[in-house]
């Protein structure tokens, strides 16, 4: 009966290794205020959606944990925006996985990733204005691409579950290099001020080219040597960004 621990313990920790032998994965930390939900799954043909699996259409390894859930809110007025600086200190004060990956064996193809994210109960800002009911989430470690917000005190974020989904897949999304024109109209990373059919929870095929195919440091959260947001492989730009300024980079 002493064995039974152990057994159960070595089959823990095999898991996880095994899931990241043949490709990389990302592990995704996700925080949230008191007071907030995360976000809910959906239901499409009767079949569960999560964000795992959104992702795992796009042969990405996406494996997401609820962590902590009593974050105190920040001592500023309800309708004052938290800052890109303060989202920074909150990650540095709740983060536990470290910003760069970490490897199961001696190539890149099976690293771990991490990213950070949190359920924040006040609006964001939108290039350092505070413009309350604007945004409803942003990756804001565009240097990294290692973190991201969703604006808990956004009525459409607690009020439409579809919503709440979409954008914390979208933000995601943007923390692997993703940008709005890479979207089709309805798949997750088209805005949705610009959605022209219902949205699905599917990315389009330009962006699965890109999750699928191209390097690691070009698409992967926090990876080594990660090229900034909007920083991209000549493939990926020679697709139509009328939304986007894009700088080209050799992604080794």
């Amino acid at each position: 009966m002493v064995v039974l621990p152990t057994v159960r313990l070595f089959s823990t920790i095999v898991v996880p290794i095994m899931s990241c032998l043949l490709v990389s994965c990302v592990s995704l930390e996700f925080d949230r205020m008191t007071g907030t939900v995360f976000p809910p799954p959906q239901t499409v043909n009767g079949q569960a959606v999560t964000l795992s699996t959104v992702f795992k259409g796009a042969s990405i390894s996406l494996d997401v944990e609820e962590d902590e859930t009593a974050i105190q809110p920040l001592n500023i007025p309800g309708d004052d925006c938290i800052s890109d600086a303060e989202l920074a200190t909150l990650e540095n004060g709740h983060r536990h996985l470290p910003l760069f990956p970490t490897s199961v064996c001696p190539y890149q193809f099976c690293n771990t990733y991490h990213l950070y994210g949190a359920v924040v109960d006040h609006y964001g800002e939108v290039l350092d204005a505070c413009i309350p009911e604007f945004v409803l989430g942003k990756m804001w470690q565009g240097h990294t691409r290692s973190a991201f917000a969703i604006f808990y005190r956004m009525n459409t974020i607690q009020t439409d579950g579809a919503a709440y989904f979409r954008t914390t897949a979208h933000e995601i999304g943007h923390a692997f290099n993703l940008h709005h024109s890479d979207g089709n109209g309805t798949t997750i990373m088209t805005q949705s001020d610009d959605l022209v059919g219902d949205p699905v929870y599917q990315f389009s095929e330009q962006s699965r080219d890109h999750l699928e195919n191209h390097p690691a440091q070009c698409k992967f959260p926090g990876a080594v040597g990660g090229a900034p947001f909007t920083w991209v492989t000549d493939v990926h730009a020679a697709w139509s960004h009328p939304l986007e300024d894009l700088t080209v980079i050799q992604c080794e």
